[in-house]
């Protein structure tokens, strides 16, 4: 039976996770939704075969990564237009960590965003009937993520493990 309860304390719940921007905790938000990576394909007809075609493995693309939290103050605001107001277009690239704990509360995953900045900030909504928590809304693009199973100590860097696979 304690084997049981050991492994039932030491899954990764979906519940237990904070932010770090460049090795700085920011926050635990309440939700983080878009975290994902696919392969596209191209579709490649080959002569005289008519009954399937051939798909080729093309590049990895990575979803953006849109976060959610009680508006705290402008810092994450602050990050969207550091540098509007200066005629460039580079934005503020930065290395965004998003941890995963167990049941426990021990770290169990990591994921490393790397060269992430934000696209889009959402403010809260406002109504004079409601109660509710006055929420903030962030919106990350990335060129890649690797993702760590901190429990092993193993890197898995997706773009290279998916790269091998196609």
């Amino acid at each position: 039976m304690s084997a049981l309860l050991d492994l039932t304390t030491h899954r990764a719940v979906s519940w237990r996770f904070y932010l770090e921007i460049d090795s700085v905790t920011v926050a635990e938000f309440l939700e983080c939704n878009g975290l994902s990576v696919q392969r596209e394909t191209k579709d490649l007809q080959e002569g005289g075969r008519n009954n399937f075609g051939v798909k080729l493995p093309g590049p990895l693309t990575y979803s953006n990564v849109t976060l959610k939290r009680g508006i705290l103050d402008m810092e994450l605001l602050d990050w969207l237009i550091e540098n509007a107001d200066t005629n460039t277009v580079k934005p503020g690239l930065r290395t965004v960590t998003i941890h995963l704990a167990n049941e426990s509360g021990d770290e169990a995953f990591l994921w490393k965003l790397y060269h992430a900045y934000p696209v889009k900030w959402s403010g809260p909504s406002f109504k004079v009937d409601s109660n509710e928590l006055a929420m903030e809304e962030l919106e990350l693009t990335y060129s890649y993520f690797e993702m760590e199973s901190v429990s092993t100590n193993r890197m898995a860097s997706a773009a290279n493990k998916l790269s091998a696979l196609g």
